[in-house]
């Protein structure tokens, strides 16, 4: 499985160039990790203890706010989450379900800042990645704002 699971990664946008053997190597530094329809991956405040990778299916970032889930996006296959509160040592700032049945690599925190740190090209990747997660992240809440919130 493992091997099916680094042919797909090696058609990732964010790991273009990778090859089976690197995909491979991404994927030994982890644990895969199956969730089913509606699992919880972590949520909300959790202490941020692993970045993930997802392999297949989607996961939704979403937080509760009255009671009420605020769908923030519904990340694919080849998304990074979770690295940011790793990096910045922060809680969850989102929580995270999966939407249909999905697989992801998880990378606890010491595993992936080894990653980063041995790769100067995947870490500059994740970077921008996370950046524009973080931008539209920003833009989803704005946008699920009531107008005179929003400043509209």
């Amino acid at each position: 499985m493992n091997e099916q699971y680094a042919s797909i990664m090696t058609t990732f946008p964010l790991l273009q160039g990778l090859t089976q053997h690197g995909a491979e190597m991404l994927l030994a530094a982890g644990e895969i990790k199956v969730y089913r329809p509606g699992q919880w991956l972590c949520k909300e405040g959790d202490p941020a203890s692993f970045t993930l990778m997802i392999l297949s299916g989607k996961v939704e970032v979403f937080l509760e706010r009255r009671g009420k889930d605020v769908l923030l996006r519904e990340m694919e296959p080849g998304a990074i989450l979770g690295e940011l509160g790793v990096l910045c040592g922060m809680p969850r700032t989102a929580s995270l379900r999966s939407s249909g049945e999905s697989a992801v690599v998880q990378w606890g925190t010491a595993e992936f800042r080894r990653l980063l740190l041995r790769n100067a090209n995947l870490s500059e990747r994740i970077t921008a990645q996370s950046l524009r997660n973080l931008i539209e992240k920003e833009r989803s809440l704005i946008d699920s704002m009531p107008p005179d919130q929003a400043g509209e």
